[in-house]
């Protein structure tokens, strides 16, 4: 993904910033365990606001989320967590940035699997995110949809699978090496599908390159792409998913992969971690925190809304860390599998 000097340019003052906010912030160092604990054994914590970093920009859907998470959250605690973006780099800014706070439990970092491909591709460079993090929790997971243009020629994954293993299958997508390539690129590995991306500037051009029948297929998240099936836009053909999705009356009919015979459910998450070496009271009470906020009828509400209550979403840190080197194990197979790597 960053094979042009320009973005290793981009990655290196990141990273220089980032070295100058943790020579600051080394000199307040995080408290000690006996220093985290106020007398009578209550934690004296948090003292100001907590911050969470938000890796992608405003108005996106990790976005929307952190800011509706951070806002419930707030609700229970004493100071308010503030969730502050920090783009760029395909969440690598927002990673380095919060590597170069202090590890005392006032930063907190969202993160989706572009932060595991990082380290799967190397694109963090020395800063590798499964080593200088530990998690928090995972809280929502997303599922993929493989549709096709309304008036495309397949009328089914089998059509697809049929001519696709003969010539060239196109699908967009916005940076090489992202999720939503390496996601296909495994869909393609397991079924014998031939693939070719083609890179488009946002995700605005994707999908009209995909209603413009510019591309063969359209692979995206369940929440982008229900409003196109339901106005017949996008013809939904396989649900990356263990079994069919029959909470949406539009998807009833469409098969999961797993039941076609191919073990590729990869989907999107969001969760939150912090530096390592957070003590680990500050980490226990965050925890905690966010599973108050998971049980919250306002955010079941808002969970549903966004269609990532299909899945259970909600792993706690031991759970959280085994599912990311599974998907880490995954997406570096795929990377030497497409030459990514």
């Amino acid at each position: 993904m960053f094979k042009n000097k320009k973005m290793k340019s981009i990655l290196m003052s990141v990273m220089a910033i980032g070295l100058s906010a943790s020579l600051v912030a080394c000199s307040n160092s995080a408290p000690s365990n006996k220093e985290a604990s106020a007398s009578g054994g209550k934690l004296d914590y948090p003292k100001r606001p907590v911050e969470m970093v938000v890796p992608f920009g405003e108005g996106s859907a990790s976005d929307t989320f952190a800011r509706k998470f951070a806002s419930i959250m707030s609700s229970n605690m004493e100071k308010p967590v503030q969730p502050v973006n920090k783009d760029g780099s395909g969440g690598l800014v927002g990673m380095v940035y919060a590597h170069g706070q202090s590890n005392d439990g006032y930063t907190i970092l969202e993160v989706t699997p572009s932060h595991v491909i990082a380290d799967v591709l190397g694109t963090g460079q020395d800063l590798k995110f499964l080593e200088a993090f530990e998690p928090l929790a995972r809280i929502q997971e997303d599922i993929y949809v493989l549709s096709v243009p309304a008036n495309s020629e397949f009328e089914n994954f089998d059509q697809l699978l049929e001519v696709g293993k003969k010539k060239e299958i196109s699908f967009a997508g916005v940076s090489p090496g992202g999720l939503d390539d390496l996601t296909l690129n495994a869909l393609a590995g397991a079924t014998g599908l031939k693939v070719k991306f083609i890179p488009y500037g946002s995700g605005s051009e994707v999908k009209a390159a995909v209603l413009g029948g510019e591309v063969d297929v359209y692979l995206d998240k369940l929440i982008n792409t229900v409003g196109y099936i339901k106005d017949g836009k996008v013809r939904p053909i396989v649900v990356l998913n263990d079994e069919r999705i029959t909470e949406i009356d539009e998807l009833k009919e469409t098969p999961s992969t797993v039941e076609k015979g191919f073990d590729v459910t990869i989907g999107s998450w969001r969760g939150f971690v912090v530096k390592k070496d957070t003590p680990q009271e500050i980490k226990d009470y965050l925890i905690d925190q966010m599973k108050k906020v998971v049980e919250t009828e306002e955010y079941q509400k808002f969970n549903a809304e966004s269609l990532t209550n299909i899945r259970e979403g909600f792993l706690g840190p031991d759970e959280f860390k085994a599912a990311m080197l599974k998907d880490y194990e995954k997406f570096d197979e795929v990377a030497k599998q497409t030459g990514l790597k």
